[in-house]
């Protein structure tokens, strides 16, 4: 007999209980602060790795029932990554985003995009709402790629141990890794499990 298929809402508060115990370990292996300024770089990296992970259930179906909660992982890291952006890059006031150099913008308006584009497909991630917006979910859920490949291109262009300037290998190979995942993608066959963040 088939698992119970967990709760999208059980799954979202385990997503967000994700970063409070990464938060707890980072506070038992380093002194306060000592962190800080890598704190926000990877939460940005764990978002990504998520988002990479939901790609890679099409091809591994073991990873398949984690689909739900590993996207919305990918949310929750992606927020906390960004407030933590917000607090230690743009000291607390996103408006100073307008003071950056135009490339630099240009990087964090793709990772805000990418971010932003995340919002509908999380909160679309229940069974309720999947049912009742039929066709249109699938549609919506079809950005999950591109949004994906979004966030690849803003870890590599804004990260501080990436950058284009000068394009470092560690960008060229992010980029390709996730270029990859996104192209050699195939159609699901039917399966049980739910399509979120696709």
């Amino acid at each position: 007999m088939p698992a119970r298929p967990v709760s999208g809402w059980w799954q979202l508060a385990v997503a967000a209980l994700l970063p409070l115990n990464l938060e707890l370990l980072l506070s038992l292996v380093a002194p306060a602060g000592a962190l800080a300024e890598r704190r926000e770089e990877l939460y940005g990296f764990l978002s990504l790795l998520a988002l990479l992970l939901v790609l890679l259930t099409r091809r591994l179906a073991w990873l398949r029932p984690y689909r739900r909660a590993l996207g919305l992982a990918a949310f929750v890291y992606g927020v906390y990554h960004g407030w933590l952006a917000v607090q230690h890059v743009l000291q607390g006031d996103p408006s100073n985003l307008l003071f950056l150099n135009q490339a630099t913008q240009a990087s964090y308006w793709a990772g805000i995009v990418a971010l932003a584009g995340l919002l509908p497909l999380a909160l679309t991630s229940f069974s309720g709402l999947q049912r009742r917006m039929g066709r249109g979910w699938k549609r919506l859920h079809r950005a999950g790629p591109w949004l994906t490949l979004l966030s690849a291109l803003h870890t590599a262009w804004a990260g501080v141990h990436f950058g284009f300037t000068p394009f470092k290998w560690t960008s060229a190979a992010l980029l390709a890794v996730s270029l990859a995942m996104f192209f050699l993608r195939r159609k699901p066959t039917s399966t049980p499990f739910p399509q979120e963040l696709t």
